[in-house]
């Protein structure tokens, strides 16, 4: 049978529990993988469990649809590239168990983020705080759960348990009842989770497949020096394809001292991910290719125009130019607001007629192509790779969009501070745009460090800590 990408998500995450447990209860030396061989059903993994002494500790990835119901495929997963997952789930729990920074002296029942209780599911107090936030910013939808916290699995004991319950029901009575969405709001809860980790009570892991040896990082550790300082690179909207990619890299720094510990230590790109039927999201691609994760249109909108506006003036003067008059009242009577981007318009046209679409925005296109490389699109192979010619126009008009308000912002200071503040939501790192005091702070930091004098670019800044919306969650990512 074939294992599906969501039997990949859901059997990784099932097996980390139940790895998990054997190792706490040191029975490597009794289980072998091809146990699994003989488990089939509910029953049997009943029984399984039963044997290894675990069940209490897996006991809600034992009544897990999503694990239940592919338990037959277990055995292939486990075998299938020549044991990579078998080797890599051995490799993750060598590296957990060996961290000094992780106590594993307590009584634990392991679940999938989707399988927590309602009573003490720290993405119920997250949902609500959501809600606010849409409020407050005037959003259609809320931001995805997995950009405040991305853990795949969560680790409680009793008592973290209980605190949660505790703290939820005094959180939603509380808090949620002030009329407007506070930072402390998201401060409270984050705090909350830290807490029962550092005593040894809650852990919530995100897991990444292995590349070699397992490792762990501590995402979002408020009692860490260190922080991500991104940089932007340079723009790489070409010929060959539908997109656009804003390279990127990141510098590990002193958050005190402005001293950098690793330099470009991640290379990545943020791209454009056009999909006709489900919005047009960008994408972070880190680490040979390796997906950090992805924001939909009506947070990246928000992020650019709210950090720095000067790209998208660059945009609008083109949009602005005689010669494109005739698609000025069609696709642009509303974007020199909050939506700035056009797509909509562009999707709700292509829809109605592909041809008459493609032949109207063509000499569009080829404006933002020549504005960002000094010459005209060839097109050819990107309309082949495309599902129609047409598409591929719709795709790269899009593209060109997002290329130029970000690649003509003029402060190469906020360039980066753009860039950064998209890598912090797709990432799972924060959520805010504008500058903050700490931005500006260490990147000053970081001039002296390096002997260099401020210049033009350092002059002007206005710093706005009312547009950060709140920090991610604390959260263990095992890769």
């Amino acid at each position: 049978m074939s294992i599906s990408n969501k039997d990949v998500e859901v059997l990784s995450e099932a097996l980390f529990c139940y790895y998990f447990a054997i190792y706490k209860n040191k029975k490597e030396k009794e289980y072998n993988p091809s146990q699994w061989y003989s488990v089939k059903n509910h029953g049997d993994l009943s029984t399984f469990t039963k044997k290894l002494g675990i069940t209490s500790m897996v006991k809600n990835v034992n009544s897990d649809p999503a694990f239940t119901s592919r338990v037959s495929k277990v055995m292939e997963f486990l075998d299938n590239r020549k044991s990579f997952w078998a080797n890599a789930l051995d490799s993750q729990m060598k590296a957990i168990f060996s961290a000094g920074k992780i106590n594993m002296s307590n009584d634990y029942v392991l679940m999938r983020a989707d399988m927590i209780p309602k009573s003490y599911d720290p993405y119920q107090a997250y949902t609500q705080l959501s809600y606010m936030v849409r409020g407050k910013l005037g959003f259609r939808g809320t931001i995805d759960k997995d950009k405040w916290n991305p853990s795949d699995v969560w680790i409680f004991t009793k008592q973290a348990q209980n605190d949660l319950s505790s703290f939820i029901r005094l959180f939603k009575s509380k808090l949620l009842q002030e009329t407007e969405y506070s930072v402390r709001m998201m401060e409270k809860l984050n705090n909350k989770i830290y807490t029962l980790f550092t005593k040894g009570l809650l852990y919530p892991i995100s897991l990444k497949a292995p590349t070699g040896k397992a490792k762990i990082v501590f995402e979002n550790d408020v009692t860490s020096d260190l922080i991500k300082v991104v940089k932007y690179d340079e723009i790489d909207f070409s010929d060959k394809n539908q997109d656009a990619k804003i390279k990127f890299s990141v510098d590990e720094v002193d958050n005190t001292t402005g001293k950098t510990s690793k330099r470009g230590y991640i290379k990545g790109q943020i791209k454009t991910k056009t999909v006709l039927s489900g919005g047009a999201r960008l994408e972070i691609e880190a680490g040979g290719a390796a997906r950090y994760g992805s924001m939909g249109t009506e947070n990246y909108q928000y992020l650019i125009r709210q950090t720095d506006r000067t790209g998208i003036d660059s945009l609008n003067k083109i949009r602005d130019k005689k010669e494109f008059n005739n698609l000025k009242n069609k696709y642009w009577n509303k974007t020199k607001s909050a939506q700035w981007l056009a797509r909509p318009n562009y999707v709700e046209q292509f829809k109605k007629d592909p041809k008459k679409f493609r032949e109207e925005i063509e000499p569009y296109t080829q404006e933002l192509f020549n504005h960002i490389n000094g010459r005209q699109w060839d097109s050819a192979s990107a309309e082949m790779s495309a599902k129609s010619p047409e598409e591929a126009y719709l795709n790269k008009t899009h593209a060109g969009e997002v290329a130029v308000a970000v690649d003509d912002i003029t402060k190469n200071i906020m360039r980066d501070i753009t860039v950064e503040n998209l890598f912090n939501l797709a990432a799972s790192q924060s959520f805010g745009a504008g500058v903050s005091q700490n931005q500006l702070q260490v990147r000053i930091n970081m001039q002296k460090q390096m002997g260099k004098e401020l210049g033009e670019d350092f002059r002007g800044v206005e710093v706005d800590n009312s547009k950060k919306l709140w920090t991610s969650c604390f959260y263990l990512v095992i890769k």
